[in-house]
């Protein structure tokens, strides 16, 4: 689970990874958001990671928790024949103003930046430059302004296909530890023709490297699940296989168990020759069916999560309102990771009438909209307009507190099935 402390102005319990309280908008001591020297006290670890493969060249906003308990380099799997990467960079157009927290550290850093060209340019192409004063930097923070460095993952947008995502820092946590990853079919394949597939992973903050986590699972699932279906495999056993492999490597970046990155994942495959779609997921991040109109299936759920108050609701324990107001509410009890065990992965397949979209989301959206329902009515033209409907989704989180990091992939699904089945 997250570390926690309790704002000395307000009394407000915050993370260890935040450097500002949301309840009286104070700065936080600095203890209250270092890095933590003993891995077992579980704070977020300092090492910023390349952005994943899909998000380069992809504009990000460097003005600059996840909640859990609980494989490149040498665990990435080798595949032949791997789709061509599909991703293109969307440019970003006007965003929702932010107010970023300013880290806590003896001395303000000056208005400086490295110099782009001109009289220096050793320096500006020095990467252990830090970008926010002239010092140096080491683990990814200044050893003179005490800040962190940019990883280029603070905002990013991607597409493949019709299929659009967003993911963002956030307003309180110092990195974004959220990962997606989208792969379309393209239409001359002999299997699969244009299905589009999306996986999305939510970095477990207590664990070291999250989001070095959440971006090897993310294209390690991604990555495996298209090529898959391009080989003709039925999604369900495509969707096994990517989690097999993508829970594999995570597992194979860990130093030992005992330090062991971690993340959670949800994944979806939409099929346009059936309407079908399906879904696999450890952990809590979720994937929704959003109905296009009257004449389409219902909004719903389509995943369960692996938390601890979901459990205290199927075994009867707690009403879900009584679980969700428990300090443990978003305490997982599956993730992946090498100190996870045996995977338990769910897989589940619909086909919806009509059309709609399939989203799929970290915590830091659905904290805020956890009902179907209401994400379906906070943006209606989800499916006709995936990608202002990505971003709207962002900016709503943020507006309502930002308090995580927030990634949302959405997959319109023009037509749909002839009926609804649950598999």
């Amino acid at each position: 689970m997250t570390m926690v402390r309790t704002c000395p102005t307000c009394a407000e319990t915050v993370s260890m990874s935040d450097a500002f309280c949301e309840g009286c908008g104070r700065n936080l001591p600095v203890e209250a958001h270092a890095p933590v020297p003993n891995p077992e006290a579980a704070a977020p670890d300092s090492v910023p990671t390349a952005p994943q493969e899909s998000m380069a060249g992809v504009g990000s906003n460097t003005e600059a928790d996840d909640v859990g308990t609980r494989p490149e380099g040498p665990g990435r799997p080798e595949l032949d024949g791997v789709d061509a990467q599909v991703t293109q960079p969307i440019r970003r157009e006007a965003t929702l103003p932010r107010t970023d927290p300013v880290p806590v550290s003896p001395n303000v850093a000056p208005e400086w930046r490295p110099p782009v060209t001109g009289e220096d340019p050793a320096v500006a192409a020095d990467p252990d430059l830090c970008v926010w004063c002239p010092g140096r930097v080491a683990d990814g923070y200044c050893e003179k302004c005490g800040f962190l460095q940019p990883t280029g993952r603070d905002h990013v947008e991607v597409r493949a296909g019709t299929a659009f995502g967003v993911s963002d820092r956030g307003l309180r946590h110092k990195r974004n530890e959220d990962a997606m990853a989208v792969r379309v079919i393209g239409d001359d394949a002999p299997h699969a023709a244009g299905a589009v597939v999306a996986v999305v992973c939510d970095g477990v903050s207590s664990s070291p490297r999250s989001d070095e986590a959440s971006r090897v699972t993310a294209e390690t699932g991604a990555t495996v699940l298209a090529e898959r279906l391009r080989r003709g495999a039925d999604p369900r056993e495509a969707t096994g296989v990517a989690m097999t492999q993508a829970a594999r490597a995570v597992a194979a970046i860990a130093e030992s168990p005992e330090s062991a990155p971690a993340c959670t994942f949800v994944s979806a495959v939409t099929c346009p020759k059936t309407g079908a779609v399906t879904v696999g997921w450890v952990g809590d991040s979720r994937a929704y069916w959003l109905s296009g109109g009257p004449t389409s299936s219902a909004s719903t759920l389509l995943t369960r999560d692996d938390s601890w108050s979901e459990a205290m609701v199927q075994m009867g324990a707690l009403t879900r309102e009584e679980a969700m107001r428990s300090a443990n509410a978003h305490a997982l009890i599956a993730w992946m990771g090498a100190d996870s065990g045996e995977i338990d992965a769910h897989i589940s397949t619909v086909t919806p009438t009509g059309p709609g979209a399939v989203v799929l989301c970290s915590d830091g959206l659905w904290n805020y909209y956890p009902e179907a329902e209401a994400l379906a009515e906070a943006v209606p033209d989800t499916g006709t307009a995936p990608l202002e409907a990505a971003r709207t989704y962002v900016g709503l989180a943020l507006r309502a507190g930002g308090k995580d990091n927030i990634t949302v992939v959405v997959i319109p699904v023009p037509t749909g099935g002839r009926r609804a089945e649950h598999v």
